[in-house]
């Protein structure tokens, strides 16, 4: 991934969609929150109040896909007891992110799978999945829909979504090597500059900071939906 391109697809994004950040940000720190870290100190009833009047909510306003998501036989119950099972798994990957995560370690591997396949139910397909994975821990997994997995040529299978982090991971530590050489400074400074400078100004000081995962889902965007696009 250039770094120019990078720039250009998250400046694409914004323009467009920067008024609906607002919901993203507020379902990231209500979530936050609530589970302060540690998936595994929630009560079940308290697992499923989050995904009822958070995830679903973000998943219909922001992910635009209340079609799927309002369906009465979505099996909400099933989908927090999964996730609880799985506490053990989120706490090991929590505080991960895409840049520091070893892909190629066997048991990280198998974690992500696990996390992957605890957050998928019944009609709660790979697009959902991803969102909701992201909710819980927006600094490691990067968001995708079906065009996006297209782009990439990964399946929607839990194998699948391991290959595309890695991916992931592969084109924005491109990005960040080759902003770090133009402005002479470290890898670490330049993934604060990217993070920092490239969301919109328009959504404030508040929420100007995004996560490297959330700004690899808005440049994945448009490059694979830009083809349905007329500039």
């Amino acid at each position: 991934m250039k770094y120019n391109k990078l720039v250009e697809g998250i400046k694409k994004f914004e323009d467009s969609f920067w008024f609906g950040e607002c919901v993203y940000f507020k379902a990231i720190e209500e979530i936050k929150k609530r589970i302060r870290g540690n998936l595994s100190l929630l009560k079940e009833e308290d697992l499923e109040q989050i995904l009822e009047k958070i995830v679903k909510i973000f998943l219909v306003q922001w992910g635009m896909m209340g079609r799927t998501i309002n369906r009465k036989d979505v099996d909400w119950g099933k989908l927090s007891k999964q996730l609880r099972e799985s506490k053990e798994v989120f706490k090991k990957l929590d505080n991960k992110s895409l840049l520091e995560i070893n892909l190629e370690d066997e048991e990280i591997a198998k974690s992500i799978k696990k996390a992957y396949n605890s957050a998928k139910v019944k009609y709660i397909g790979p697009t959902a999945v991803s969102k909701i994975l992201h909710l819980f821990n927006p600094e490691l997994f990067v968001m995708l829909d079906d065009e996006i997995r297209k782009e990439y040529e990964c399946g929607g299978s839990a194998e699948g979504y391991l290959e595309f982090l890695k991916k992931m991971k592969e084109e924005i530590e491109e990005a960040i090597e080759e902003k770090a050489g133009e402005d002479k400074c470290s890898k670490k400074e330049a993934v604060e500059k990217i993070c920092t400078g490239l969301p919109s100004d328009k959504l404030g000081e508040k929420y100007k900071k995004k996560t490297l995962a959330k700004l690899i889902d808005e440049y994945n965007w448009w490059v694979a939906h830009k083809k349905f696009q007329h500039s």
